[in-house]
């Protein structure tokens, strides 16, 4: 690989990298600022070969089904990106309908941005 093929590797990890964080801290109930470890989890995802587009979809998902809950059940917040792994792996399994991704996305998660698509 040539020194301005890594580069843009580089580059390109560095967004996806970026994009995902940004997407992850502007979701409710997540940390604010975004530690070292998922930095490292989204490395993995990039390395992964795993689609911004699916991960958003999975914080989606995650994200509204959490919000549905009972609110007399009381969680704890989200401390870490690996929450969402398992929802990742769902969506990559089976997709949910895109339709019903944009019914969260209006109806549950109004307030959330959508900082891949933005991008």
């Amino acid at each position: 690989m040539g020194e301005r093929t890594k580069a843009s590797a580089r580059q390109s990890e560095q967004e996806y990298v970026r994009r995902l964080l940004d997407a992850y801290v502007a979701l409710p109930e997540t940390p604010a600022r975004w530690h070292s470890t998922d930095r490292r989890m989204a490395q993995e995802l990039f390395g992964r070969q795993i689609p911004l587009d699916v991960v958003e979809v999975a914080f989606v998902l995650g994200s509204a089904r959490r919000l549905a809950r009972d609110p007399k059940r009381i969680v704890p917040p989200i401390r870490c990106l690996a929450y969402f792994l398992p929802v990742i792996e769902e969506v990559l399994a089976e997709p949910p309908p895109p339709s019903y991704i944009q019914y969260l996305r209006l109806f549950h998660l109004q307030p959330c941005r959508n900082v891949v698509d933005e991008q």
